[in-house]
């Protein structure tokens, strides 16, 4: 196990740079950036607003109704296969 791990080492290069790449931090800001962060961040924000297409007043009154009736439906199914088992589990215990 020795001598394999000799010819391992002896495999590599001795240079740390050579061994694997050098690589940058990807959360630190590039050169030149430095204290631009919040105001840079905020002005990416408002570009990306302006190109958010927006609902019209009918289809986001469309889409609430949709989500209200698929909750009141979900929850009178949930609410039906509750008082089913319940009702197995209380003639089971009978």
């Amino acid at each position: 196990m020795a001598r394999q791990m000799r010819r391992t080492v002896a495999a590599t290069p001795s240079t740390p740079a050579a061994r694997r790449p050098a690589m940058r931090p990807m959360l630190q800001p590039q050169l030149g950036q430095r204290g631009r962060g919040i105001g840079q961040f905020i002005g990416e924000v408002r570009a990306e607003l302006r190109k958010v297409v927006w609902p019209t007043r009918r289809e986001a009154g469309n889409l609430t109704a949709l989500v209200i009736a698929v909750s009141v439906a979900m929850g009178v199914m949930l609410g039906l296969v509750d008082h089913a088992f319940s009702e197995l589990f209380r003639l089971l215990l009978r």
